[in-house]
Parts: structure tokens; C-alpha cells; sequence
């Protein structure tokens, strides 16, 4: 097997970089995952908070949840099947992420999606905005079946929202799944804001292509740089 002393340093530092970053609740409280490249299993976040995460806190998980290494909190427990969900939906992503970030949570409380009427979520390919699961008990295998749904049901989508309980985020590796939290986070206030100005307009579904095509042309462009480049 891979190992796996270094992706539980970067899901260390992925919990570290969230719970730094501003966009959690009071209590820190969240958990993250990430799969362990060419296996079925997962490592994931076994405690309720992600001040001071520490490498022994985080398990490891086969792809139907059955814990294979470490030990887990019984509110750790509750969550397992709601990353490993992602894992066996859609294998494309890698990490997952789950907090209470105040914002999008507030969307989710009120059953509303999150349009991709903020351009930092078309550019990170959530073209489909942030959609909602509908609420199941935590851990249960019914919320595990409507976030599997949303997941079938939208292909364009980097997080989605727990109906009356939080935020999902996933991506490309743990770091990927933080950075779309993040986003849907930044969606949410600025669209919560822009209610007093009369609503959020919608990005063309034209403008949404040529802002992912302009976006994937400057990725590829590479680096800018004032300095000579260097011959071979």
C-alpha cells in the first residue's frame, strides 16, 4: 500500500489550512478525507474538531466504510458513509471535505441551492452551482442515498448542500475539496449580500463556456515572468 504517513500529513495540514481560513463555525467542527491513491480505501478524520488534527486521529476506511486501521469517536462514526458515498459515486474525486461553514449552511437550512452566479464557482467547474441533498438523519443510509443522488443528478458540481446540517465539498485531493468549500463559502455570502441589491443575476450559459475556456487558456499559457527564460 501507498504511503499512507504522507496523505495523513496533508489531510493534517488541509484541516490546519480550513481551520485557519475563516469560513467555520465556532466549534472548528468538520472532517475531511482523502483516498489512498490506486486502493479501495480512504483515510478520514476521526474526531469532531480540526483544531490540532494529529496524524493518529485519522483512520483508515474501506470504500463501503468498514474501518480497516485506527480508532473512531462515535461522532467521527456518524460520518463515514457520507465521504465514502462520494468515493463509490464518483471515483473521479479524491478528497472530501465536510463542514458548517456559516454561510452556505444557511442555504442549506433554508432547502435553497447556490446558483453559479458567482464566477469563482463557474471557474472551478460547479457550473450546476450547489445543490441540495435532501436531509436524512446523520450516518443513515437515506442521507447517503440523496447525496448520491444530487452527485448522479449533477455532474458540474464541486460541493453540495446537507439539507438542515451543513456543507460537502470534493475534489482533487483533500486540497482540492478545501478550495471548492472555500468557494461555496465566498458563493454564499456574496449572494446572501447581493439580496438586498435586488437578487443575483445569472452568468449566460454562453458566458459560463467562455469563462471556462479563457480560464483553461491561461492555465495552460503557464507562468508569467519578467525574468529571461532559461536555455536548456
Amino acid at each position: 500500500m501507498n504511503n499512507l504517513a504522507n496523505y495523513r500529513h496533508e489531510i493534517v495540514e488541509a484541516a490546519d489550512q480550513i481551520a485557519r481560513s475563516g469560513i467555520m463555525t465556532k466549534s472548528l467542527h468538520g472532517n475531511l478525507s482523502q483516498r489512498v491513491p490506486n486502493t479501495d480505501t480512504f483515510l478520514l478524520t476521526a474526531g469532531g474538531s480540526l483544531a490540532s488534527m494529529k496524524p493518529e486521529n485519522i483512520a483508515l476506511f474501506d470504500l463501503g466504510g468498514n474501518l480497516l486501521e485506527g480508532t473512531v469517536m462515535p461522532v467521527g462514526a456518524e460520518i463515514i458513509q457520507m465521504h465514502a458515498v462520494v468515493y463509490r459515486t464518483r471515483p473521479e474525486f479524491t478528497g472530501v471535505v465536510h463542514t458548517h461553514s456559516p454561510f452556505a449552511t444557511g442555504f442549506a437550512c433554508a432547502g435553497q441551492a447556490i446558483p453559479a452566479a458567482y464566477e469563482a464557482l463557474v471557474r472551478i467547474g460547479a457550473i450546476d452551482g450547489v445543490p441540495v441533498a435532501l436531509y436524512g438523519p446523520r450516518g443513515s443510509e437515506q442521507s447517503a442515498n440523496n447525496i448520491a443522488a444530487v452527485l448522479k443528478a449533477h455532474q458540474a458540481i464541486s460541493s453540495l448542500l446537507l439539507e438542515n446540517h451543513g456543507v460537502l465539498a470534493f475534489g482533487e485531493g483533500v486540497s482540492g475539496a478545501v478550495r471548492a468549500n472555500m468557494v461555496a463559502e465566498e458563493a454564499a455570502e456574496i449572494l446572501l449580500y447581493s439580496a438586498s441589491l435586488g437578487g443575483a443575476k445569472k452568468i449566460l450559459a454562453q458566458m459560463i463556456q467562455a469563462t471556462r475556456e479563457r480560464a483553461a487558456s491561461f492555465a495552460a499559457a503557464g507562468s508569467y515572468s519578467s525574468e529571461p527564460a532559461q536555455a536548456d
